[in-house]
């Protein structure tokens, strides 16, 4: 007789064990694919439309001093032109980055940020990863990447201030 007690509360905790495992492993598949839908922190592919710095902001309108004409590196042109720079002298870097800065044209776009538009800013934690941010990050003097298809807004990366 307790033999047989002791083999049905083992195969009673056995099965109850087993289907808590399998309720937990469905669980963690949904959390993960709830995480993965979330987590869309990655900017578009193609470059922003607008790089400037916002000049003023009122609720969800701003209005962006765009830089025009700015060229686009490419990732091998940027590191020949880190290398060109760590050979100058700190006057001359600061001579280069000021001829730069002068030679770009800005145009003031006012835009209207749609509710429920991705906005990031950098994760801060040195690695240089993205994470999401609201409206609320959005200030006067800070400088922004803006995507845009058509006339919609895509996304907003803050840079800095």
């Amino acid at each position: 007789m307790k033999k047989t007690m002791i083999v049905a509360v083992f195969l009673t905790g056995v099965m109850f064990l087993s289907g808590c495992g399998a309720d937990q492993a469905k669980r963690e598949s949904a959390q993960l694919s709830a995480l993965l839908a979330e987590d869309s922190t990655a900017t578009p592919a193609h470059p922003a439309e607008i790089n400037g710095t916002i000049v003023s902001l009122e609720g969800n309108k701003i209005v962006v001093k765009n830089e025009v004409g700015k060229e686009v590196l490419s990732e091998e042109e940027r590191e020949k032109k880190k290398e060109e720079r760590q050979s100058m002298t700190q006057e001359e870097r600061q001579a280069s980055r000021a001829q730069e800065a002068e030679s770009i044209e800005v145009e003031e776009v006012a835009l209207e940020i749609p509710v429920g538009t991705m906005i990031l800013k950098g994760s801060g934690n040195g690695e240089g990863g993205v994470v999401k941010a609201g409206l609320e990050d959005l200030q006067k003097g800070t400088y922004v990447s803006i995507w845009k298809t058509n006339e919609n807004i895509e996304a907003i990366k803050i840079k800095g201030l």
